[in-house]
């Protein structure tokens, strides 16, 4: 398995970082991707990629910080992202959720980001909340695109626009919650060739985490849920969303 979204950089793990690690490797976790989303944890996440071979770092500005981003930090960014271990721009994207940025200010971050990750032809990792529209007319400028939309949260005819700019889409742990039926309707409907896994975490444990600090090793509970969702085994769900990770993300 491969958890393409993870925070490890977060203060959640700082004190237990090699014990995350350890129990997501237990658990049958090959690589991890660590993604970024402002200045501090971009930075973290570039250190944890170089210190650790099978962690790959994703660096852009979360559309929560887009207040912070600058010039400056724009030329690092632009800088590091050849670096071998950095796999993708992101989280970058939209949130109208939240009112943490200026909804402008997150267009124009979005739009800047995008750029980035085309002059590099590295893909993206897409944050979209409450915002489809303005996210896929963004999106669509920038087409065709390599990338994913994580943390689904929207309909299946919304995913399918996605797919339909060559994005892929991943799903966090609301799959595996009682509540989340019509979520659940939309990953079975995903194909296969377009699915990856993540864990988003600390955020979202699954079922039977839930309530509990996620890690990468409770990716194996997701897994699980697409592959019951689809009515295969655990080990061709698993070989056919590694296999994506590897080519999205260039993966060794």
């Amino acid at each position: 398995m491969i958890d393409t979204h993870t925070h490890l950089e977060f203060p959640d793990f700082i004190d237990e970082v090699d014990d995350v690690i350890q129990r997501a490797q237990d658990a049958g976790v090959e690589k991890m991707i660590c993604v970024g989303g402002e200045p501090p944890r971009n930075l973290i996440d570039v250190e944890m990629a170089n210190k650790y071979p099978f962690i790959y770092a994703a660096i852009g500005i979360h559309p929560n910080y887009a207040n912070s981003n600058s010039p400056e930090h724009e030329e690092w960014i632009v800088n590091t992202l050849p670096e071998r271990k950095v796999v993708a721009v992101g989280e970058i994207g939209l949130d109208f959720f939240y009112n943490y940025s200026l909804f402008d200010t997150q267009r124009e971050v979005f739009r800047k980001y995008l750029s980035f990750a085309k002059e590099v032809d590295k893909p993206v990792i897409i944050h979209s909340r409450d915002s489809f529209t303005d996210t896929y007319d963004i999106l669509k400028e920038f087409a065709p695109l390599n990338g994913v939309v994580h943390c689904f949260s929207y309909s299946l005819a919304e995913a399918e626009a996605f797919l339909s700019l060559g994005l892929h889409i991943s799903f966090c742990g609301q799959i595996t919650f009682k509540k989340c039926e019509e979520l659940r309707d939309v990953a079975k409907e995903i194909p296969l060739d377009k699915l990856l896994l993540e864990t988003d975490c600390p955020f979202l444990s699954p079922v039977p985490k839930r309530g509990k600090r996620n890690e990468p090793a409770n990716v194996k509970y997701i897994a699980e849920k697409h592959a019951e969702l689809r009515d295969i085994s655990f080990e061709e769900l698993d070989r056919a969303t590694t296999e994506n990770a590897v080519r999205l993300f260039g993966l060794e």
